[in-house]
């Protein structure tokens, strides 16, 4: 994808960006104990999953536990602003505060995933993402044509106050070989919706390869386009 230039933005609504890696084949188990925490991550929380069976009996549902076991390990700035995720079928590395801009998020989430090979070991990438999630503020009773490009609609025989609504589309881009998953929420008492931009792409990567990162690289902008093409002028020049 040809690189676009966007408007600089002092004020950034992001309220979290990631990027995540998933493996075509979950590890065995016996990997999480060879998990280290990422230096300056010294919150560790041990994630697990579990897998269930529903059926009814005499009419009556029921939820029969199958197995449980460990899934990965969580670890956590002291501060909460970032989070790694380090997984039996990938790695997650997620920015909650400061967000520091792209060539920092890639290059954290390399370090990390070159420390996750050196203990799995050959793997292959099957699904890569980019996400990101803003909050827009949004007066109550505003005109949210005023705010977003793609705001909720509503008939025009009804009152026109909105005060929650929730939208979620599917895009796919074909020359990329991604699909873009756009939400926008907004839930009272809050007065900020949520633009939840998530870009993914599905298919086969050798591990090490570079073309891992350069393939994130095209899903990063992708998920720009959307982010300036989903909010008004008024409200990018609010960011500036």
């Amino acid at each position: 994808m040809p690189e676009t230039k966007f408007p600089k933005l002092t004020r950034s609504p992001l309220k979290e960006a990631l990027l995540d890696i998933r493996l075509r084949e979950e590890l065995p188990a016996s990997v999480l104990a060879r998990f280290k925490a990422p230096n300056g991550f010294p919150v560790a929380k041990e994630m697990r999953q579990s897998e269930f069976q529903f059926k009814v009996d005499d009419g009556k549902p029921l939820a029969q536990v199958l197995g449980e076991g460990a899934m990965g390990w969580r670890y956590e700035r002291e501060d909460g602003s970032e989070v790694v995720l380090l997984r039996r079928n990938g790695v997650t590395y997620s920015i909650l505060k400061n967000y520091p801009g792209w060539d920092v998020l890639r290059d954290k989430t390399r370090d990390v995933w070159r420390e996750f090979l050196a203990v799995s070991g050959h793997v292959t990438a099957g699904r890569l993402a980019v996400r990101y999630i803003n909050a827009i503020h949004i007066p109550l009773g505003a005109d949210y044509d005023d705010y977003l490009t793609t705001g909720p609609r509503i008939p025009k025989s009804i009152p026109p106050l909105v005060t929650a609504f929730m939208q979620r589309v599917l895009v796919p881009f074909e020359e990329q070989a991604a699909t873009a998953i756009i939400t926008q929420t907004l839930e009272t008492p809050s007065t900020s919706a949520v633009l939840d931009i998530d870009v993914f792409t599905e298919g086969s990567l050798e591990g090490t390869t570079e073309d891992i990162w350069t393939r994130l690289g095209n899903l990063r902008g992708i998920a720009d386009r959307v982010f300036f093409s989903s909010l008004t002028e008024k409200v990018l020049e609010s960011y500036k």
